[in-house]
């Protein structure tokens, strides 16, 4: 028997379509992986974690502790000080009043971090203080629940010692499900202590190991390798032949089982690995050798083992799991006689599983079903990572002992199905399922009409442009943008100065720098008085306050006074010029995502089009019509050119929607120049003009994605090679620049899609 498994192994692996498949499905994982890490207005990059790691290396852990409650502390300022701000700016009495209750309640604290605020320099992990606050209070917050795991395991050895005393759990009362839970709780966590906890946070191991899509995509892995181990032999008829020889039943079988059992493992250890290497260089490494509660997230788990320990265990389980769900597909492969029908039940399993898990209340009375069912076994961080006992008959049992005794149950089940079944199977051939119904061809003789058929309905081109499409009009409209104060000043002074130069709005602006003047020269004087003597340090401090809220707004001014001038020496007009600049990605770098999605959807799209003729033999057919090969090839080309562009202007459509809600687009027939920013521009072109002349440039990069493609899929003559072959082209250089590696971005049409924000 044991020879035959390399070679069950060998005739799946070797076929270059399950190995496509399975390319095709990693890239998938690792795109999700990467497209559900990206950063918003709330969420922080995942370069802000490896900074952190690397800030945090060599420290011990009351260093870390101190260094964190730091960044902390200086945060929380900066932010005091911003809302001061922003209620001294509602510019009325109640604004006045706010401010003043909130100085007065935390004193000192606005003059500590004020001239931080002003500096700009306190954004040390990420581009926006909203991004950096949400990323320190999910640290602090972690490394105080680390920090404190010494007095959580003192906590339960308290609770049962304080409870067990009192008089309800004396002697009846001590053979109570509540009792016991509290007697095996201290039991389970008595072995473990806070020696080995070196905190690290927990994004990359949770991102990496808690994909919802990851379990999803290891079983269509698991269910491509079952429906080829079984179906394919009956489809080829040769159980007629393999069931004659000396070991044709039972070692045929016994052989299968193993290579879809190595085959798990080698699947779950890939895709795990890659997660892990993905995040690792994105957001730092984590110490392997730590305690697994050193995790904020694990802190709950009763096992002494590792973090490396703990992504073994999890890689070995889901492992195991899908050989159980292989076997029990295998089963159904051995019984029936159509070929889609493992499928659907493989289907039909895990939507059920995941109905019982999603839809069934975690403190329901049938809660057993949803942590014992399919999906909840797949959630390992919650079987290894935290700690859970169910009620049976008054005992406590752990979720782990029952888990793992279900999983051995499912493989033992089917194992011992399959060897049955198979030595007794009389279905030796398949069918495929067919429809009830049939929809009529209706002949015409339009070739345009009939090649954007082929490309949009036959080859699901339609299904692909409307997914990434939607794809990228949630990542454009999901965007937030939140002005800050000094962007509100600037945004109403804009409103009144926006259009030509007249002498009122020249009047408004030299009064407002009269003003900041004014406030430049009080706090000059102050200083001189300090350095005469004449005023204490503290005195001065409290008369330049005022000054200094006043100077709070100076930097927004001083893009007013730079149009003010450019206006008065070069001509032009007044432009509020924010949402320009957040459209051009100036202020921020949405290209490179766009360009990467823009990518892979017409890569997807568009490999069949050239592809599929060869592929049915009937490009050789066309080529001896009177249309011909060439004009058929052209029509494609133009067909697949018109779905690049539509594609290419979602998301230019979305972000200018977006923007302009939140920082409005005016003038747009003023001249490019006008804006500071494009002040060097060559061409005296209105802003429509110049917004046009770039959005043409990315639809003509996505247009070239598009050819190069199809120049791949006239090279390959095979789909599933042109996808893997264009990916690597145009796709991976990008997804290389994301990861850090800026050269990449030469490599591929980047340069042209986003000049812009280069």
């Amino acid at each position: 028997m044991l020879p035959l498994i390399p070679f069950e192994l060998s005739k799946i692996w070797r076929k270059r379509s399950f190995l496509l498949s399975v390319c095709v499905l990693l890239l998938i994982h690792l795109f999700l992986l990467w497209y559900t890490t990206l950063p918003n207005e709330k969420t922080p990059p995942l370069s802000a974690y490896k900074t952190l790691c690397a800030e945090l290396s060599g420290k011990n852990e009351v260093e870390k502790g101190d260094y964190i409650a730091e960044l902390k502390e200086k945060l929380d300022g900066v932010c005091f000080v911003q809302n001061i701000l922003a209620m001294q700016s509602f510019q009325n009495e109640m604004g006045s009043i706010l401010a003043e209750q909130e100085l007065q309640s935390n004193p000192g604290v606005f003059e500590k971090y004020y001239q931080l605020y002003q500096r700009g320099n306190y954004l040390k992990f990420t581009a926006s203080l909203e991004q950096e606050q949400a990323f320190i209070d999910e640290v602090y917050n972690e490394q105080q629940k680390v920090s404190g795991y010494g007095k959580y395991l003192e906590s339960i050895q308290e609770n049962k010692d304080t409870l067990g005393g009192i008089s309800i759990f004396e002697g009846q009362g001590k053979d109570t499900y509540s009792s016991r839970n509290l007697e095996k709780s201290a039991a389970d966590y008595a072995g473990l202590t806070d020696g080995n906890i070196r905190f690290t946070p927990s994004k990359e191991l949770t991102s990496a190991m808690q994909g919802v899509w990851i379990d999803l995509l290891l079983v269509l892995g698991m269910m491509l390798f079952v429906g080829t181990l079984i179906t394919e032999e009956k489809d080829k008829k040769l159980f007629f032949i393999t069931r004659s020889t000396k070991h044709g039943v039972l070692h045929s079988i016994a052989a299968k089982l193993a290579a879809l059992f190595m085959h798990c493992v080698v699947l779950t250890a890939l895709f795990y690995t890659a997660s892990i290497a993905f995040l690792g260089f994105s957001a730092g490494w984590f110490h392997p050798g730590a305690a697994l509660q050193s995790m904020a997230v694990f802190t709950e788990s009763s096992l002494p083992i590792s973090i490396l320990g703990y992504i073994l265990l999890s890689i070995l389980t889901k492992a195991f799991i899908l050989f159980g769900i292989g076997a029990v597909l295998t089963i159904f492969c051995i019984l029936s006689g159509i070929a889609a029908l493992p499928f659907l039940a493989g289907a039909g399993m895990i939507g059920g599983s995941a109905l019982l898990y999603y839809l069934i209340p975690a403190g329901s009375v049938f809660s057993v079903f949803k942590y014992l069912s399919p999906v909840g076994l797949m959630k390992t961080e919650n079987l290894y990572g935290g700690y859970l006992n169910f009620n049976v008959f008054g005992y406590p049992v752990s979720r782990l002992s029952l888990s793992l005794a279900l999983i051995v149950l499912i493989c033992i089940a089917g194992v011992v199905g399959s060897l049955l079944l198979f030595c007794r199977m009389q279905s030796f051939e398949v069918r495929k399922l067919r429809l009830p119904f049939s929809v009529p061809f209706r002949p015409h003789t339009n070739i345009l009409r009939h090649e954007s058929y082929k490309l949009l309905i036959t080859s699901r081109g339609l299904l692909i442009l409307l997914l990434f499409a939607f794809l990228l009009a949630y990542q454009s409209l999901g965007r937030t943008y939140t002005p800050s104060v000094g962007e509100q000043y600037y945004q109403s002074i804009m409103a009144e100065l926006e259009g030509d130069l007249t002498d009122e709005k020249e009047s408004l602006v030299l009064s407002e720098k009269a003003r900041y003047e004014e406030a430049l020269q009080e706090i000059e004087q102050i200083d001189r008085m300090v350095s005469a003597g004449e005023l204490s340090a503290d005195t001065a401090k409290t008369l330049k306050s005022q000054a200094n809220m006043t100077l709070a707004f100076y930097p927004a001014f001083q893009r007013v006074e730079a149009q003010y001038e450019h206006i008065k020496s070069d001509g032009g007009s007044f432009v509020y010029d924010t949402g320009y600049l957040y459209l051009m990605g100036i202020l921020e770098d949405v290209f490179s995502v766009d360009f990467l999605i823009l990518s892979m959807g017409i890569i997807i799209a568009v490999s069949g089009a050239i592809s599929m003729e060869y592929q049915t033999d009937s490009l050789y057919l066309i080529g001896a019509t009177k249309t011909g090969k060439r004009k058929i090839l052209l029509y494609k080309a133009a067909i697949c050119t018109l779905m690049a562009a539509l594609l290419t202007l979602v998301p230019i459509l979305c972000r200018i929607y977006r923007i302009s809600a939140v920082y409005p687009m005016h003038s747009l027939g003023a001249t490019t120049q006008s804006i500071p920013h494009f002040s060097g521009f060559a061409l005296p072109v209105p802003i429509l003009c110049f917004i046009l002349l770039f959005a043409l440039s990315q639809v003509l990069s996505v247009v070239l994605v598009t050819l190069i493609t199809m120049t791949i899929s006239v090279w390959r003559k095979n789909q599933a090679q042109t996808v893997f072959f264009a990916l690597l082209v145009l796709a991976v250089p990008m997804l290389l620049k994301l990861l850090g590696f800026e050269i990449a971005k030469w490599f591929s049409l980047y340069p042209l899609y986003g000049w812009m924000g280069m």
